[in-house]
C-alpha cells in the first residue's frame, strides 16, 4: 500500500456524500480533497417521490454537509438505471431541468446501464438529450457484470445523441474498457475501488496512456471504497515516476476542465 502524505490537491467528481459521515467527510478534506460532486446514488428502485427526495436532499443538505468539512459542493443528479422508478419517469425528467437553477448543481449524474434491455436505454438517451438541451456535462455509470458488453452500448448511444463525447465522462472505466472509452473522445474514469481498481493499477494505465481525458473518482459513500484512495493512488503515480503536472492534470485540472466543457 502507498504511504499516505498530505499535501496534494483533489478534485473528486464522483462520491456520494449521503453515504459518508461528518468524520469521514472532515478526512476527505484534511487529506486534500478540496471539491466533490456528490452524485444521485443507487439505491434500488423506489417511487418517483423517493427519488425527488433524494435529489432535494443532495442539493439542501448534502452541500451543506460538503461545505462545514471545508469541501467545495457539487451536485450531479439523474435518473441512475438501478434506481428507475415503475411510475412518474415523465415528471422526474420534466422537474430535473429546474435543479440546475442552483448553480451547485454542475452535471447530470449517474446515469447510464445496469442491467440493460429497452427501458434503461431509452431513458439514458432522453437524459443525453436533456443534457445536450441544458449543455451540461453527463457522469456516466458502468455495471460490474457484463462491463464491456454495457459500455460498447452505451457508447452508441452517446454517438447517437446530441451530446458531444467531450462533454461526457465514462466512469468505473476499467482495463478492458478504456480504450472504448477513449476512442469516441469520452473522458474516463478510473474509480479506485479495493479489488477492483487499485491505486497502482491506476498509475500503470497513466503512466502507458497519459492523462488526457482521464480522472480518477473514488465513489465513496456506494458500497466497498476506500476513504483514502485518492492520496493513495497521488502516491502511486509520483512512485511510478509521474510528473507533478501529470498529477495535477489528473487530480484537479482534468476534472475542473470536465466540468467546464
Amino acid at each position: 500500500m502507498p504511504h499516505v502524505t498530505v499535501g496534494a490537491m483533489f478534485v473528486d467528481l464522483h462520491l456520494h456524500a449521503d453515504g459518508i459521515p461528518d468524520q469521514d467527510l472532515a478526512t476527505l478534506a484534511y487529506f486534500g480533497v478540496k471539491a466533490a460532486v456528490t452524485c444521485a446514488r443507487d439505491a434500488g428502485a423506489g417511487g418517483a417521490l423517493e427519488l425527488r427526495r433524494h435529489w432535494d436532499e443532495l442539493v439542501r443538505v448534502q452541500t451543506i454537509r460538503l461545505e462545514q468539512a471545508g469541501i467545495q459542493p457539487m451536485v450531479a443528479l439523474a435518473l441512475h438505471p438501478a434506481r428507475i422508478p415503475w411510475h412518474g419517469v415523465d415528471d422526474l425528467l420534466q422537474r430535473l431541468p429546474h435543479y440546475f437553477d442552483d448553480p451547485r448543481v454542475v452535471a447530470l449524474g449517474e446515469l447510464g446501464l445496469q442491467d440493460g434491455g429497452q427501458r434503461e436505454e431509452d431513458i439514458f438517451s432522453r437524459q443525453l438529450e436533456l443534457a445536450a438541451r441544458l449543455r451540461k456535462p453527463v457522469i456516466v455509470h458502468t455495471p460490474a457484470r457484463e462491463k464491456a458488453s454495457r459500455t460498447r452500448r452505451l457508447l452508441a448511444l452517446v454517438k447517437r445523441s446530441a451530446v458531444e463525447p467531450s462533454h461526457v465522462l465514462v466512469d468505473h472505466v476499467n482495463a478492458e474498457t478504456f480504450a472504448l472509452v477513449r476512442g469516441i473522445g469520452c473522458w474516463a474514469g478510473l474509480t479506485l475501488q479495493p479489488g477492483l481498481l487499485e491505486p497502482d493499477d491506476a498509475a500503470a494505465l497513466i503512466s502507458k496512456h497519459g492523462a488526457d481525458r482521464i480522472v480518477l473518482t473514488s465513489d465513496i459513500g456506494e458500497g466497498a471504497t476506500d476513504l483514502l484512495a485518492l492520496p493513495k493512488a497521488a502516491e502511486a503515480l509520483k512512485s511510478a515516476g509521474l510528473s507533478e503536472e501529470l498529477r495535477r492534470r489528473v487530480f484537479q485540472e482534468g476534472p475542473l476542465a470536465f466540468l467546464k466543457s
